[in-house]
């Protein structure tokens, strides 16, 4: 980590507002109180707080459907009529949109996107996938369109209500929205590091209107809003949320998981995290261009802290540290357990299919491989097959809710829905249902299959090399295992330089270039090269020895089983620029 902010508070005190390593490397400008560092995704948890004064002004309602105030965004919804779009579900992430796409992450056109045109930016994330207000997807764009009610109810900017309701109210003079991607001397560089070096990120404008992931903040006001939260209680005439609105917003409301009593998750703009030993923190995590950030509290025991590093660092070893200082004095609590009810709990054992994840495109294979196997019952235990052999018991609480071992609240519930399907959570916010895993096994072995017939696509290419080089084969027999060679090492590496640019160049997915095109065509390539293959085995059939036939054959049916199950969920020939 080059440098790292850190406020750490008490309910009594602010312990500590400073900094550590440097701002930015080259001038070895080090990290203090005063050094802004952005914030990404903390930004939700603002833009729920100006959401939440709205309402406690009784200008808007947790309940109102987004149509009401919003007519003009165009989203969709086949439930409409039945299950609208509520402003509870794009704080809660339940309204089903998808996260937002590979080309809308940053704004390259050199102008801040403001208004309606900043919401029809992102608009193609802007579909639910089931009904909402059951299940949880974390979504930047729901934000984004959070930010316009925002602007529509209070009639001035998003930024600007925040700024004047909340962050003027407690002196977070040094806290702003980062709209523009202008560089100040106050900022601290954003880093890759990546191959032993360190790589400057530019700032970037934020996609659509910025409401998802523009907060830039230092220690000093991180330590005062940290301040403010651990002591909503007392009653002060410049605070911008009663304790009463901000009990509020530590509820789920939405999720069919929090309707039968599970309140472990994403509440309004923050999530609940149940991995300590001793309290449990609530907060948000942040991650943008060369940023990582976490901000905790747990307002019972009055202790909260906040941490960023200007790299993509994973910072849970510096959360470990400062836990543990602060809840040196704290005992952990007794813990007890339930006994399962074996006639409750045992009509719901099987196999669960994981439903929700955050984007169609990308984790379409999840659906198929992040399932679990809710596999046996041992008194107050509930066992659980997570995949490749990993078991896990988790210990009942009582009432169909579980914790894992060493937690202490639980995290997972396993229930039915309005359909009488059963359901279980956990892991987070993941959603799982329970079907037949014949058919799950069926595509997993199609996917393996496929995936085995690349590989030996490959492996017969290089033995067939030397045969044609002997003459003991044709050059053409060869092309029929060499092109969808090809077309699987073009593929290999067209999506290992989309996860490259993803990481560090992520203006290139936003228009037609070098990379984005040849993301395009290696994975486009993959499937003209199996279909090449598979023309030119129909061609030399009759020609070919049985012994060859064979093989190529059951690599063929397979690769073009993976060429049509790409296709379905558009991975072959992706033009990034234009998603």
């Amino acid at each position: 980590m080059p440098g790292l902010m850190i406020s750490i508070v008490k309910k009594d005190s602010i312990l500590f507002s400073g900094g550590l390593g440097y701002a930015d490397l080259e001038k070895r400008t080090p990290v203090d109180r005063i050094t802004q560092f952005h914030l990404a995704s903390i930004t939700k948890f603002f833009v729920a707080m100006g959401i939440q004064k709205l309402i406690a002004e009784g200008k808007l309602n947790l309940n109102d459907p987004l149509q009401k105030s919003v007519p003009e965004i165009s989203y969709t919804n086949n439930w409409e009529s039945t299950n609208p779009v509520r402003i509870v579900h794009l704080l809660e992430h339940t309204a089903g949109f998808e996260d937002i796409h590979l080309n809308k992450m940053v704004n390259t056109t050199g102008k801040p996107l403001t208004g309606i045109a900043a919401i029809e930016e992102i608009e193609n994330s802007l579909n639910c996938r089931w009904k909402p207000g059951k299940i949880m997807s974390y979504s930047n764009p729901g934000y984004n369109v959070l930010g316009y009610v925002m602007e529509k109810v209070s009639g001035i900017p998003w930024d600007q209500y925040i700024n004047q309701t909340l962050l003027k109210p407690l002196e977070m003079d040094h806290t702003l929205f980062d709209l523009s991607g202008e560089s100040l001397p106050t900022y601290a560089k954003g880093y890759d590091y990546r191959n032993g070096r360190f790589t400057v990120f530019p700032n970037y404008i934020p996609g659509s209107n910025g409401a998802s992931s523009a907060l830039v903040s230092n220690a000093s006001d991180m330590a005062k809003f940290l301040h403010y939260l651990l002591n909503t209680t007392k009653k002060n005439g410049n605070d911008p949320l009663s304790e009463r609105d901000i009990a509020e917003m530590e509820k789920i409301h939405s999720t069919l998981a929090s309707q039968n009593g599970l309140q472990t998750g994403y509440a309004l703009g923050n999530d609940f995290f149940p991995n300590n030993k001793k309290v449990t923190f609530r907060g948000h995590n942040g991650k943008g261009e060369g940023f990582s950030s976490w901000i905790f509290f747990n307002r019972e025991v009055g202790l909260a802290y906040a941490i960023s590093t200007n790299c993509n660092a994973n910072l849970w070893p510096v959360s470990q540290v400062i836990e543990d200082f602060l809840t040196t004095d704290l005992e952990p609590p007794m813990m007890n357990s339930v006994i399962i009810d074996r006639a409750k709990i045992e009509p719901l054992l099987g196999y669960y299919q994981f439903i929700n994840p955050k984007n169609e495109r990308w984790e379409f294979h999840k659906r198929v491989f992040g399932g679990i196997n809710l596999l046996a019952i041992e008194n107050d235990k509930l066992v659980v097959d997570k995949g490749n052999g990993q078991l896990d018991s988790l210990i009942h609480m009582g009432n169909c809710l579980f914790r894992s071992r060493g937690n202490i609240i639980p995290s997972y519930i396993i229930g039915s829905d309005d359909n009488g399907r059963p359901f279980f959570q956990g892991d987070g916010n993941n959603f799982y249902v329970r079907t037949s895993y014949g058919p799950i096994l069926f595509q997993k072995i199609l996917i393996y299959l496929g995936l085995f017939a690349a590989v030996m696509s490959i492996i017969y290419t290089l033995v067939g090399i030397p045969l044609v080089l002997f003459r003991k084969i044709k050059s053409i027999d060869l092309c029929i295992a060499c092109s969808p060679a090809l077309g699987t090492i073009c593929f290999l590496l067209a999506y290992r330089k989309m996860g490259l640019t993803d990481a560090i160049n992520k203006e290139l997915f936003t228009t037609l270039n070098t990379t984005s095109f040849s993301i395009f065509a290696g994975m486009l390539f993959f499937g003209i090269g199996v279909l090449i293959g598979a023309y030119l085995l129909c061609k030399r059939w009759p020609k070919m020895q049985k012994s060859i036939k064979l093989p190529l054959a059951f690599n063929s049916i397979f690769l073009l089983y993976l060429v049509v199950l790409l296709s379905i969920h558009g991975w072959i020939g992706i033009p990034i620029w234009r998603m």
